[in-house]
């Protein structure tokens, strides 16, 4: 039996996807340096809807040019996949890096858009985000795989969340599992921060009036996302703002079921 991967080629970039389920299709994003933020949320959704999750170009098992990318790369990625697959109207939810790309998605592709669901991510860069991260990368070069892990882990997640991994082996695993496949390397970082850094669609939300969904933890060590995400509920003006007590920046993977029950009841408003 031959077993059909799911890549698309485009330009100089074939991009990893993830297909699963029937319905009206859900697009998720994932963030910065990572080829996949939606770990718990695919399996909820597969049974309800058409789920398509990219690995962004620079990480997985996408290809990695490599130059400085920027926002637009990853908005026409998307585009050209979405036009591949023949979908012309979705929902949209990026998380960090991946609500950025779907900013500028919905802005340059308002018609393609049903909802819009933008998780701990922001309007513009305002404090450097990818140079800091950056840097932490750099002086993580030398480190093996697993001490990355667990470094990332302490700016990923709240400290409830990682005192549970140490007892929960299996959780520890399969997080670090996930990690240490196709790895990100530090010029992946690079190139994905460069279009992190050239970031800005705060002027512009008023633009969007797609109904959106507006979430963050409150304990996150990366970024002010509570901040960030009020200055997102303020200017759009179909937004609600839902704030997830106890959890840091992917805090989808702290609290996945009551993230799920969040996403479903917002999408299942505007399903057919």
């Amino acid at each position: 039996m031959v077993i059909k991967i799911p890549f698309f080629k485009h330009n100089d970039v074939e991009l990893f996807y993830i297909k699963e389920g029937e319905g009206e299709p859900l697009v998720l994003l994932s963030g910065l340096g990572s080829k996949m933020s939606w770990m718990f949320q695919i399996p909820y959704f597969k049974e309800k809807m058409m789920v398509i999750a990219p690995h962004n170009r620079g990480t997985g098992k996408s290809s990695r040019p490599n130059y400085p990318y920027k926002m637009d790369m990853f908005v026409e990625d998307l585009k050209q996949l979405l036009d591949h697959l023949e979908l012309k109207l979705f929902h949209l939810c990026g998380l960090s890096m991946g609500g950025m790309i779907a900013l500028n998605f919905i802005l340059k592709y308002p018609q393609m858009v049903k909802t819009l669901i933008l998780c701990a991510t922001f309007a513009k860069n305002h404090f450097g985000a990818s140079n800091s991260i950056i840097e932490a990368q750099k002086l993580m070069v030398n480190y093996d795989l697993e001490h990355k892990f667990k470094v990332r882990a302490m700016a990923l997640y709240s400290r409830p969340f990682r005192k549970r991994l140490k007892r929960d082996r299996k959780l520890y695993e399969t997080l670090k599992n996930e990690f240490m496949e196709d790895p990100t390397t530090l010029q992946d970082w690079i190139n994905q921060g460069a279009a992190v850094s050239e970031h800005d669609t705060e002027d512009l939300l008023y633009i969007i009036k797609q109904p959106t969904l507006i979430l963050t933890g409150d304990d996150d060590h990366i970024m002010p996302t509570l901040r960030f995400s009020q200055i997102l509920n303020e200017k759009i003006p179909n937004s609600r703002f839902e704030v997830i007590n106890g959890v840091g920046h992917r805090f989808n993977y702290e609290k996945p079921e009551d993230v799920n029950n969040l996403l479903w009841t917002f999408i299942k408003e505007h399903v057919k």
